[in-house]
């Protein structure tokens, strides 16, 4: 799984179909696969996929980890390294977070409940920006 840490997904994502199976992801893995969302933001939604898929394997301590990473990287300011702004589609990436801090909320983990609410509120108000912004959409 050295390849998720080096951001090469294709390759990751042909092992993963091919050769492993549900069972066959472990704490590890999922570890890797999380601190690799804060290094790069190439293949963002495919990592997202990977988490909503296997969510129920997650420690307390990843999810901790998972919604303190998404706080850094959702406030930068770098357009470039806020993959909420550089990714092609913006709200479907957002939903995406948005899910898994609601789903992380729903365990009711009393440490989680106020970072998830704040994550999802931070969400909810750049949603309402962008789409008040998009002329287009209705």
């Amino acid at each position: 799984m050295i390849a998720l840490s080096n951001d090469a997904m294709k390759v990751a994502t042909q092992i993963y179909l091919r050769y492993l199976t549900s069972f066959d992801i472990n704490n590890t893995i999922m570890d890797i696969l999380i601190n690799s969302l804060k290094d790069s933001t190439r293949y963002h939604e495919m990592k997202l996929f990977y988490i909503h898929q296997h969510f129920d394997i997650l420690t307390i301590s990843q999810m901790n980890n998972l919604v303190d990473i998404y706080m850094e990287i959702l406030y930068r300011s770098n357009y470039k390294l806020n993959p909420m702004l550089s990714q092609f589609n913006t709200i479907k990436y957002s939903l995406l977070i948005y899910r898994i801090s609601w789903k992380i909320a729903e365990k009711k983990i009393y440490s989680l409940i106020t970072k998830c609410s704040l994550l999802n509120n931070y969400i909810h108000k750049s949603l309402e920006n962008y789409l008040a912004r998009q002329h287009h959409i209705s």
